[in-house]
């Protein structure tokens, strides 16, 4: 490896056993791996695939419940020369089908707990999978050619002991496959809210350029200690075990999220960095009752990704740490911005910081692609850089219609460029009302509601009207123990926003239909909405 060229993720993962071998890398619910012994465990995962005789590139599905031992195989599977498929643990039969299928899945992975039986959903999208032996012949996946169950399976040869034996079988151990900057990592899902989900092929480059910059950004050492609650299967967890392997910091995971258990661990681990992300979780670890962010001296910075006045909440909430928020995307390698350590509180709380060097961010108008903006103007955001992917697995025509000319990625989000070369995110293009001839973001209406004392969170949708054929509705969740009216909401509104913004329904829910971080709008939908208001 020359001075120039980056390392892999087995890289990383290897330098960082061999500098830090009894430094803590990962914590799984109190399981707990140093660097050494989580890269001797990716080998025999390594070992495993290629006594089963695995080729380079070939598949390896993962669908499992984070664990440590998603994390063995993630790094296993590339060291093997192989590609990791995350794939996402909320996808159902038409999703699986769909994906399992498309990726060329040859090695799957999965489990079978009581509360997350995912075997059982695959069954039904592979019918003719055979539950009793590890070697497959599926119709409907004529790629796939063996299934371990890690957890809970069916049958002792499909188990995770199983696997492992591979590793033990004489002649199985031989050199790993050369693997470089530029090839393909991994692949991972989009969400795929209203067609398939497209696979996204991300090089070793992008990710692992990102993890460093991210180290930069934040100023991580190895006295840090991440907590991270959200999937292995996402670039929310994927990036900061990334970040985490360069610094050699520590890594702090759950198998789910629980509020209770989120607070225990920001003060009985010394956490320094939250890693949250979202709303949805931060909002509830602050408002539990046994939280105090005051009372975390150790705590640094935390990381969302929200409006205006749930970032300045945060920023109030957690005591002496900084509050920064981020903008990125799969297709982009997660992140491309993070706020700073030292940036100011105005520019953290209203931009997502500035785009990593080698990164450019560029303006455009929403309805000519090539046509840029001048600065503090709002449209579409494009990327270039040596951070985006490599394509859309077996999909050339949806990766071309990503890219305007000269290598930019249309990310289809709406933001701002500041002269001080700071992106702020002003939501999705496609999340966006027509009310009376009149464009309007969803996001804009939101960012309002939420600055209500009694509102926890908002989500706006546009809904079909007789005579200004789009108006907006909006979903809301209280804070803790409080009340309040559509009527009021609509008062709230009222000469702070135009008319014309103003919801005509609000309807109230205690739960949010969820993919794996974000809410799902497209289902609010097929929620009720009460009786239409007037503003």
């Amino acid at each position: 490896m020359n001075a120039t060229e980056k390392p892999t993720l087995p890289d990383l993962l290897a330098t960082a056993a061999r500098e830090a071998p009894d430094s803590l890398y990962a914590s799984v619910d109190g399981e707990k791996r140093t660097y050494r012994e989580l890269y001797e465990a990716a080998c025999r995962r390594a070992d495993a695939l290629m006594a089963l005789g695995c080729a380079r590139d070939d598949k390896v599905g993962i669908l499992l419940p984070n664990g440590l031992d998603y994390i063995e195989l993630f790094f296993g599977a590339m060291m093997a020369g192989c590609i990791p498929v995350t794939i996402n643990n909320r996808y159902k039969v038409a999703e699986l089908r769909y994906v399992l299928s498309h990726a060329d899945v040859k090695y799957l992975f999965t489990g079978a707990a009581a509360e997350s039986d995912y075997l059982s959903v695959i069954h039904q999208a592979l019918p003719d999978l055979n539950l009793a032996t590890q070697e497959q012949d599926c119709a409907d996946c004529p790629v796939l050619s063996h299934l371990f169950v890690l957890e809970n399976p069916p049958h002792e040869n499909l188990s995770a002991a199983a696997f492992d034996a591979y590793a033990a079988k004489p002649g199985s151990k031989s050199a790993y496959p050369q693997i470089g900057q530029d090839d393909v990592a991994f692949m991972m899902f989009t969400s795929g809210t209203t067609a398939n989900p497209k696979a996204c092929c991300l090089s070793h480059r992008s990710v692992v350029t990102n993890g460093i910059a991210q180290v930069n950004r934040w100023e991580m050492t190895a006295t840090d200690r991440m907590y991270d609650p959200l999937p292995f299967f996402h670039m929310s967890t994927i990036l900061p075990l990334t970040a985490c392997a360069y610094s050699r910091s520590a890594f702090f995971g759950t198998r789910h999220f629980n509020t209770d258990e989120a607070v225990r661990t920001l003060y009985d681990e010394a956490i320094t960095i939250g890693f949250i992300a979202f709303p949805t979780l931060t909002n509830e670890v602050i408002n539990h009752p046994d939280f105090d962010g005051a009372k975390l001296p150790a705590m640094r910075l935390v990381n969302n990704a929200a409006p205006y006045s749930s970032l300045k909440l945060y920023d109030e909430s957690f005591g002496a740490a900084v509050g920064v928020s981020a903008y990125g995307m799969t297709e982009a390698g997660g992140v491309i911005a993070y706020g700073g350590v030292h940036d100011s509180q105005e520019k953290r709380l209203t931009t997502c910081g500035q785009p990593f060097d080698g990164i450019e961010v560029r303006i455009t108008d929403p309805d000519d692609c090539e046509a840029v903006l001048p600065l503090n103007q709002k449209g579409e955001i494009q990327i270039r850089g040596y951070c985006l992917f490599d394509g859309y697995y077996n999909d050339a025509a949806a990766t071309r219609n990503a890219f305007a000319k000269d290598g930019w990625y249309r990310t289809g989000d709406l933001g701002i460029l500041d002269a001080d070369g700071y992106v702020a995110y002003a939501g999705r293009s496609k999340d966006m009302l027509k009310v009376g001839g009149e464009n309007v973001a969803a996001l804009e209406i939101e960012s309002h509601i939420n600055t209500h004392p009694a509102v926890l969170l908002s989500q706006v949708i546009g809904v079909q009207d007789d005579r200004l054929d789009e108006v907006a509705a909006v979903f809301i969740e209280l804070q803790d123990g409080a009340t309040l009216t559509g009527q009021e909401v609509i008062d709230h509104c009222k000469g702070q926003i135009s008319n014309f913004k103003i919801p005509r329904y609000v309807a109230f829910v205690t739960e949010w239909p969820m993919s794996a971080t974000k809410v799902q709008k497209f289902k609010l939908h097929d929620l009720a909405l009460g009786e239409k208001l007037v503003p």
